[in-house]
């Protein structure tokens, strides 16, 4: 399935970037109440749940956050609203980045009640493709169904989705309360976020601006392609979505929490969102592909071999040959997939070729297929 934003008759102001202190927020809080799905966050999640100081999430070395047992606690009762289908009031309503968090606040806040309860149910029940809960206010079915598929999923989703029914002003005033705690209580980190997205805005928007927004999107993720005939751009996403972005402003978020997911949000009579992870400097990030054919490489026994000899040492392949036992031929066929696979570095002295094993690419192969499986 995808994720289809049509360029055909688009201008290039329909496609705009820009950064949300509250979509970077409710990353930060997906972060860490699913950190199953970040490894990179584990030590930053660990540090935040054992009062200790460790090293960010977003790459520095400072001392990160703290959370109270109780603040906790709350983040994880309130989970289903950041989980993968994440509320969409934590993203701009409008084409319309770079404002303060307060203001994104106040405007969760000054939501019309209706809609503020459709909007938070669809992300109680899990997503928006089924039934329309748009006048759950009012209507007794629509009630029903939401407890219904609440109840199906967890307990904490029950519990929202009652509370919500109950008393909506009071549950959106509870959850405004509990972003601005987590927000004070995660300022440093957040801090830092901005400053990374911050550094890559300048070089987004003079890609939209230079390259067009259709290079400039597939450009954002491995699972993102371009095609002509019509122009578009196609995100491989586990639901299907058209977005005419003729008629539908995109907004573009830089995320540093938000890694491994890249989100599109494309709710009817809003603007469409694509929230994607920046990849710090000098680190890959491989997408499914790439990840398989890695370990389809390395399941072979005669490149095992040689990948145990140069895990060690660099070494010429006639050396390898000696070592392994295969002729020079075999050697250099497995050396060349070993290198198309980027598992080896090559270093010239003269007329020799040394190879060795690309030591980091291959320890992070399990930590990369998660992060493919998660995207």
């Amino acid at each position: 399935m995808s994720v289809v934003l049509s360029l055909a008759g688009a201008s290039p102001s329909c496609v705009s970037a820009g950064a949300s202190p509250l979509a970077e927020l409710g990353a930060a809080l997906h972060a860490y109440t699913e950190a199953e799905h970040h490894p990179r966050a584990l030590r930053w999640v660990r540090g935040l749940d054992t009062d200790a100081p460790s090293d960010t999430a977003t790459g520095g070395g400072a001392p990160t956050s703290t959370l109270t047992p109780v603040l906790r606690q709350r983040i994880r009762d309130w989970a289903p609203l950041w989980a993968s289908y994440r509320a969409r009031y934590f993203f701009p309503l409008s084409a319309s980045g770079d404002r303060p968090l307060e203001a994104e606040l106040t405007d969760v806040a000054e939501l019309p009640l209706p809609l503020f309860v459709e909007l938070t149910g669809y992300a109680i029940r899990g997503g928006n493709s089924g039934a329309s809960l748009d006048r759950i206010l009012n209507d007794r079915a629509q009630r029903e169904g939401l407890l219904t598929a609440a109840e199906q999923r967890s307990t904490a989703r029950a519990e929202l989705a009652r509370r919500l029914l109950d008393s909506p002003e009071a549950l959106r005033a509870d959850l405004l309360d509990l972003l601005a705690q987590a927000a004070r209580a995660l300022e440093p980190d957040l801090a830092r976020a901005a400053r990374m997205i911050g550094g890559q805005m300048t070089a987004l928007r003079d890609s939209l601006e230079h390259n067009g927004p259709g290079s400039t999107l597939a450009d954002l993720d491995s699972t993102a392609t371009y095609r002509d005939g019509p122009p578009r751009v196609v995100f491989d996403k586990f639901h299907h979505g058209i977005v005419n972005v003729a008629t539908t402003p995109v907004l573009v978020i830089p995320s540093a929490f938000g890694r491994p997911h890249l989100l599109v949000k494309h709710e009817p009579g809003l603007a469409a969102i694509v929230h994607y992870p920046l990849v710090p400097q000098g680190e890959d990030q491989p997408g499914y592909t790439v990840v398989h054919r890695r370990l389809e490489v390395l399941r072979d026994p005669g490149r095992q071999r040689i990948a145990r000899a140069i895990a060690r040492e660099p070494l010429t392949p006639s050396a390898l040959a000696d070592r392994s036992g295969m002729t020079l031929p075999q050697v250099s066929r497995h050396l060349a997939r070993l290198r198309e696979a980027g598992l080896v570095t090559v270093e010239r002295d003269g007329r020799r070729a040394y190879y060795q094993l690309h030591l980091d690419r291959v320890r992070s192969i399990g930590e990369d297929l998660l992060t493919a499986l998660f995207h």
